[in-house]
């Protein structure tokens, strides 16, 4: 069975993603972590746009759903680390946005640059050539987090 998940502008808001819903067509920030051409992987600050949904009561305004859909996408899967878990340079299985539910992860790309993502996070996991990247898991909650698989050039 053929399935497309969507990311809602109501979802957004729960994650506290979306400062509010006043125009048609918001964003949602996310971080694309991508290898270069050599191998070495990198952070990118981007943004998804999510636009207005015909309304099922024809009412346009403020409270109409935004959505971006993730074309192609089947496999969702929920992952989780223990706090103090370190797992060394890897790559991921496939190209995929991860959204945090709990906890912390800190992720070193391969540049050196190293950012810690919370609750609310999206992160699109785009290094799956070169060498990859590290995740370790500080604080004292288990890091836990929603798997999206994502087609490439989406």
């Amino acid at each position: 069975m053929k399935s497309s998940l969507t990311l809602t502008a109501a979802a957004a808001l729960v994650l506290g993603m979306l400062p509010a819903l006043a125009d048609t067509a918001r964003t949602v920030p996310y971080v694309h972590l991508y290898s270069d051409a050599s191998g070495v992987s990198h952070f990118r600050d981007e943004k998804m746009t999510v636009t207005a949904a015909p309304s099922p009561t024809g009412t346009p305004g403020d409270q109409a759903l935004a959505t971006y859909e993730i074309a192609g996408s089947q496999g969702a899967t929920v992952m989780a680390l223990k706090v103090g878990a370190k797992e060394d340079w890897h790559r991921p299985p496939r190209r995929m946005f991860l959204i945090v539910v709990q906890g912390v992860s800190e992720v070193t790309a391969s540049d050196g640059q190293v950012r810690q993502f919370g609750p609310g996070s999206v992160i699109l996991m785009d290094d799956t050539t070169g060498k990859g990247h590290i995740t370790r898991v500080p604080g004292t909650i288990d890091h836990v987090a929603i798997a999206i698989p994502a087609p490439a050039g989406k």
